[in-house]
């Protein structure tokens, strides 16, 4: 079941946040930076970004029983890192499914609710980032019609100057 998160999920949206980057990014992240993420702390940030969610953004989870297996947040792209896009651009934050529940759809399902959701509130185009090494999540975006458009960016959530690539959805 997909639904919109609210304060009380934030727990299983930081555990699974910290065991997804493990799992997805220990082919080009050191160990020792991977092994210092702490769900405690991410949870305690997710908690106060939904207390304040601004009215534009979307966090998206798919739950199954009571177990958090998926997230996806949303919302206006960043005008001062992509005013090309123009300002009915939005972006997908993030897209984070349970390390074992990987290729068996329900990322595609997740990431389409949220696609649609943004088109339904009229943004146009759409972006997402990806780490240039994540090859995996480059191809999947490019599966669900995004384009590599040759914009990047350092991360700055990492704080360990990795390189994102924009794929863009034209209108």
């Amino acid at each position: 079941m997909i639904r919109s998160a609210v304060p009380t999920d934030a727990r299983a949206i930081g555990d699974l946040k910290v065991r997804a980057w493990r799992e997805a990014y220990a082919g080009f992240m050191s160990r020792e930076y991977l092994r210092g993420l702490d769900p405690v702390e991410d949870a305690d940030e997710w908690a106060e970004y939904l207390a304040e969610i601004p009215d534009e953004h979307r966090l998206w989870i798919v739950q199954e029983s009571d177990a958090v297996v998926g997230f996806c947040r949303t919302g206006p792209s960043d005008q001062d890192q992509d005013p090309d896009l123009g300002p009915r651009a939005a972006e997908v934050y993030g897209l984070y499914i349970e390390p074992e529940r990987i290729g068996t759809g329900l990322g595609r399902q997740l990431f389409g609710h949220a696609v649609a959701d943004l088109q339904g509130r009229g943004y146009s185009p759409l972006c997402v980032y990806a780490y240039v090494p994540n090859t995996s999540a480059i191809r999947f975006y490019e599966r669900s019609g995004f384009r590599l458009d040759g914009t990047t960016r350092a991360d700055e959530e990492s704080r360990i100057g990795l390189i994102e690539a924009r794929l863009v959805k034209p209108s």
